[in-house]
C-alpha cells in the first residue's frame, strides 16, 4: 500500500493572536468612542470573544458586550 501521507521536521510556529487581541483593545482605546462594534474576518464569533475576554483581564477601562452573535468593546463609565 502506497504511503498518501508525508513527515516533514519542523518547528512550531509562535501563536501571534495576542497581539491581535491587544491591537484591538488598543485602536478601540486610542479611538475614543464609547462604544464600537468588533468583528474579524474568517474568526468565528465566539473565538473573537473569548480572545477579547482574555486579553481584557486586569483591564478595568474596556468591557465585553455581546448581541447575539454581535460582540462590543464597551468603555466603562467613569473611564
Amino acid at each position: 500500500m502506497a504511503k498518501n501521507y508525508k513527515l516533514t521536521e519542523s518547528q512550531i510556529p509562535e501563536r501571534c493572536t495576542q497581539s491581535l487581541y491587544a491591537g484591538i483593545i488598543a485602536d478601540f482605546i486610542a479611538q475614543g468612542t464609547d462604544t464600537t462594534q468588533v468583528t474579524v474576518e474568517g474568526m468565528k464569533p465566539a473565538t473573537l470573544r473569548a480572545g477579547l475576554r482574555r486579553a481584557l483581564r486586569g483591564n478595568e477601562d474596556v468591557k465585553l458586550a455581546q448581541r447575539g452573535e454581535e460582540t462590543f468593546l464597551v468603555r466603562a463609565s467613569g473611564a
